[in-house]
């Protein structure tokens, strides 16, 4: 949903956009002949030839979509299956800048660290990316922090009719392969679990955890909810926690800004990149260890006015000043120097 919110955003301000969903066909189901082939090559071979089969066509997609739009501005978000070669290659047929921005760890992926130097500018959500890679031959690099599309997130999303104390959407833990596993989202989790609070779980991997874990019976999907149901989900909990993961060293996730435009409550572990986006404790309440959070829980549950002054709070400075389209603004200001 990230490059439609992207896109909208564009589009409110007045541009024609052209969206290319990369990788879109590795998050289908297997169909009949697919099931077979996999049968045929083995699981491995199969999942490593569909990936190259999918970064090869998404290559060739980019190049025919710059081809047929002409854009005057082309902005790859993430993008991690484009090439170098192709990068370049597209450079050429643009005209205007080539902008990148990346939600996650850049240096995660191969490809977009070897395309540092090709692109125009290169956005990073989290600040602390910003000197790393100036120093891997980056150029025009600057911190742009997530937002929040207020149309998808907003006041016309009705309430669930699951209600609980403390919601936490997201995957239970990082389990890239080439990185080892982090485990303090687990145990921020889990130390709500343990006050016997009522705890609502979604997502990918909490039903794997070890049988000792008293969280595990507060999951209630094992998949991550589409952002309406999330919506709804957050509008029907006293607090949304908000527990980071191990890649966002100083800065702040969407769930900062979709649970915020929505008037929710959140707790968020502390983030130096909050106290520029935010005013805590006045607009945003940070806690900073586990016995911290299990205090911070505790004292707003038990105190629902508190709890609903700070969260309209929250949603004014988000809808003000962290929506999508005040940040695609600031980048056709910094890269194009017009909005128009």
């Amino acid at each position: 949903m990230w490059s439609e919110y992207v896109s909208r955003a564009f589009q409110l301000l007045g541009h024609t956009t052209s969206l290319l969903r990369y990788s879109s066909d590795l998050h289908a189901s297997l169909g009949l002949r697919d099931r077979i082939r996999r049968k045929l090559l083995g699981n491995d071979r199969f999942q490593i030839e569909r990936t190259f089969d999918s970064a090869l066509t998404d290559n060739i997609n980019l190049l025919h979509r710059v081809d047929e739009f002409q854009p005057d501005l082309l902005f790859v978000i993430k993008g991690e299956p484009f090439v170098p070669e192709t990068l370049a290659t597209v450079k050429k047929r643009v005209n205007g800048p080539v902008i990148h921005w990346s939600g996650d760890n850049p240096f995660w992926f191969p490809n977009i660290v070897g395309s540092f130097g090709i692109y125009d500018h290169f956005f990073v959500a989290d600040e602390y990316y910003v000197d790393k890679v100036l120093e891997h031959c980056g150029r025009n690099v600057s911190y742009l922090a997530h937002a929040v599309d207020e149309d998808v997130y907003s006041d016309d999303i009705e309430p669930s009719s699951q209600t609980c104390d403390v919601i936490f959407v997201g995957d239970s833990r990082h389990q890239m392969g080439h990185l080892p596993e982090n485990w303090r989202r687990v145990e921020f989790v889990e130390a709500v679990a343990g006050i016997g609070c009522d705890l609502a779980v979604y997502g990918r991997g909490w039903d794997k955890l070890p049988h000792d874990y008293a969280l595990r019976a507060s999951v209630r999907s094992e998949t991550l909810l589409p952002a309406t149901r999330v919506a709804a989900a957050y509008k029907s909990s006293s607090i949304v926690l908000n527990v980071h993961h191990a890649q966002m060293v100083h800065g702040t996730n969407m769930r900062t800004f979709e649970a915020g435009a929505l008037g929710a409550f959140q707790l968020v572990d502390q983030r130096k990149s909050l106290n520029s986006l935010f005013n805590p404790p006045e607009d945003i309440v940070c806690y900073r260890s586990i016995s911290n959070l299990v205090e911070l829980v505790s004292h707003y549950l038990d105190n629902p006015q508190e709890r609903l002054l700070i969260a309209d709070k929250t949603k004014k400075v988000v809808l003000e000043k962290h929506t999508y389209r005040k940040r695609m603004s600031e980048v056709l200001d910094l890269v194009m120097g017009s909005t128009s």
